[in-house]
């Protein structure tokens, strides 16, 4: 077994087509079909099966495919720690973030680019399935993303610090514009643009429930995918929203603001994630460091 059939073997498996992979590689099919074949008669197991398609990895296939990505992280890293060396404190750090967490992020983005200001930042938004995709797969090496989830359970993670739910609205929909709070038996009625019900997060369903509580279900008028399209419902005045408090900060020049639910208390805890099984290159664990003397927040009520 040898690097190259790895890498061969992994554009298949991620193309599902040894003809699409050899276009992203750059390089004709023989030489890919016959690298894989080579690795199936030394390993003595079959890794692929052909159908119509194209191609699908056996059990066999996938324990492999999951090793070898692995190996190819912690090859990187070795190449970034080994340029860190030589090169002074560089590299790049490649971030993940879901979109309620960019007033949290912010500020640690910036203390870090004014200690480490050759270090290049690769930031990307994105869904909290998608972005632990690719830390699973090594195309991002942090996200900054919410607790709790079971998802990251593998992963190694350090709570930031606490962000209460409350209702986002405008003026024009605010269910009790002369008060600071807003008891829930207000909300009967009030059209509202909640996250979907498989929300990873779990708002909506705990609002769902605290009305169910008192007599009523909410007037959803929209299921959102995300809390981007949750929010520009808002704004386009559509209904209100529950989510957590510093997501107005996202949009600092609209008419939205937050108020509380009286008598509900519920929080959101931003975090850093990341994982324990990568050698990660100096810049990257740098920014880890940053966070974990921090002490974590109380989470109790």
């Amino acid at each position: 077994m040898n690097f190259k059939q790895l890498e061969y073997f992994s554009a298949v498996a991620e193309a599902k087509s040894i003809s699409r992979a050899a276009r992203i590689l750059h390089v004709a099919q023989p030489p890919i079909s016959r690298q894989i074949a080579l690795l199936e008669d030394e390993l003595g197991v079959c890794l692929f099966l052909r159908n119509n398609k194209g191609v699908e990895l056996t059990e066999a296939g996938r324990s492999l495919y999951q090793q070898s990505q692995h190996m190819f992280q912690n090859f990187q890293m070795m190449i970034d720690s080994v340029r860190d060396v030589n090169e002074g404190f560089r590299g790049l750090l490649k971030i993940g973030i879901i979109y309620s967490n960019i007033p949290v992020v912010m500020g640690y983005l910036r203390e870090y680019h004014e200690k480490y200001p050759h270090v290049e930042l690769y930031v990307r938004l994105g869904s909290p399935k998608d972005l632990l995709d690719d830390l699973n797969k090594g195309n991002l090496h942090v996200l900054f993303l919410r607790n709790p989830t079971e998802e990251i359970s593998q992963l190694h993670e350090k709570i930031l610090g606490e962000d209460p739910l409350e209702l986002v609205m405008s003026r024009e929909l605010d269910p009790a514009p002369e008060l600071d709070t807003i008891p829930i038996e207000a909300l009967e009625g009030v059209p509202m643009c909640l996250l979907r019900s498989d929300d990873m997060w779990g708002y909506s369903s705990h609002l769902i429930n605290e009305c169910q509580r008192r007599g009523f279900t909410p007037n959803t008028v929209c299921q959102c995918y995300d809390t981007p399209m949750a929010m520009q419902m808002v704004q386009a005045g559509f209904g209100i929203s529950y989510l957590p408090r510093s997501i107005v900060e996202t949009q600092p020049n609209s008419n939205l603001y937050t108020k509380q639910l009286k008598g509900v208390t519920a929080r959101s805890y931003p975090m850093l994630v990341w994982s324990g099984n990568i050698y990660y290159a100096n810049c990257v664990m740098q920014f880890i460091s940053m966070f974990q003397d921090q002490k974590e927040p109380g989470k109790e009520g």
